[in-house]
């Protein structure tokens, strides 16, 4: 009878020890951020901002230090960069962003929380046309996570979306 306790006891064991090797690579996941345009007009703390930054962790709340900008313009041919100021809002997590860049030109903003970076379109009326969170797939799985962004990549871009 003894037995028959020990070898249930036994298998339990190993499963849970086995679960909980595997679960904490299914719980993680990267620091993420989304771009949220338009903004709610009836929100103090957000009035007058271009777009909204909804930062988010795993576990904590994003500090204010924690997501930058930078708007990376082509105007007339020439390449230029505006680091942007990101402000607090009344939201835990979400940061504010007001327009920074010049109307001339054809502006790529890149917004960076951690390993996160989100790239935002600016549309030719100065708004947001878009935004995307380069990716990679995780080796052996589906996964996908931030990657980082080359300067060539904006360059890229920018290019492309002058020629529009």
């Amino acid at each position: 009878m003894l037995r028959r306790t020990l070898v249930p006891v036994i298998g339990l064991t190993l499963a849970v020890a086995a679960t909980s090797v595997a679960a904490p690579a299914l719980l993680k996941w990267p620091p993420w951020i989304s771009i949220e345009s338009p903004v709610n007009p009836f929100d103090a703390s957000t009035r007058g901002a271009a777009f909204l930054v909804h930062a988010m962790l795993r576990e904590g709340t994003p500090a204010m230090g924690d997501v930058t900008g930078t708007a990376e313009g082509l105007v007339n041919g020439a390449r230029k960069t505006i680091p942007l100021r990101i402000d607090k809002t009344s939201h835990p997590g979400v940061f504010a962003v007001s327009k920074q860049w010049p109307a001339e030109g054809t502006w790529l903003l890149r917004i960076s929380f951690h390993s996160t970076t989100a790239l935002v379109a600016i549309d030719r009326n100065g708004n947001v046309g878009g935004a995307t969170i380069p990716t990679r797939t995780l080796s052996g799985s589906n996964d996908q996570v931030p990657r980082s962004v080359t300067a060539s990549e904006i360059d890229t871009m920018l290019a492309s979306a002058a020629k529009q």
